[in-house]
């Protein structure tokens, strides 16, 4: 399947840590651009269920890192789950940063979010990494 690429994008809601609706748009040429909604499901991650301090966090850290930004879309195929009765379905997408970090990576870096292929049961979050233990003065 081949990818779009949607420059000049941006986030309009955060749903949660790896859905957010979106606002695409693409220069089609001749001084005309295309502009839509629609709902993205963050690509190769997982993020825990809005209901959970993580889930929370991870909804938080996408907002603060795409709100009021023009972002880089990359839209693929469709997930694989659908959307709801009456509503139209989710894309799966890889959204780039101005300073070219992915969304997706920046969440499992710091532990809001684990990698996930779509693929067989959802992924536990990892763990928060263990505090350094401190300095003993010799």
């Amino acid at each position: 399947m081949a990818e779009w690429i949607w420059p000049d994008s941006a986030i309009t809601r955060v749903i949660d840590g790896d859905t957010v609706d979106a606002t695409l748009v693409r220069d089609i040429g001749f001084e005309g651009k295309v502009t839509f909604p629609v709902r993205l499901r963050l690509n190769r991650i997982n993020a825990e269920p809005l209901k959970t301090a993580k889930g929370k966090l991870a909804r938080a850290r996408v907002l603060a890192l795409t709100a009021g930004a023009r972002l880089q879309v990359v839209t693929g195929k469709g997930y694989k789950y659908g959307a709801p009765e009456g509503k139209a379905g989710e894309w799966m997408a890889e959204i780039v940063l101005a300073d070219g970090n992915n969304v997706s990576d920046v969440l499992v870096a710091e532990h809001l979010a684990a990698h996930w292929d779509g693929q067989g049961p959802r992924p536990d979050i990892l763990p928060d990494p263990p505090a350094p233990a401190p300095i003993l003065a010799a």
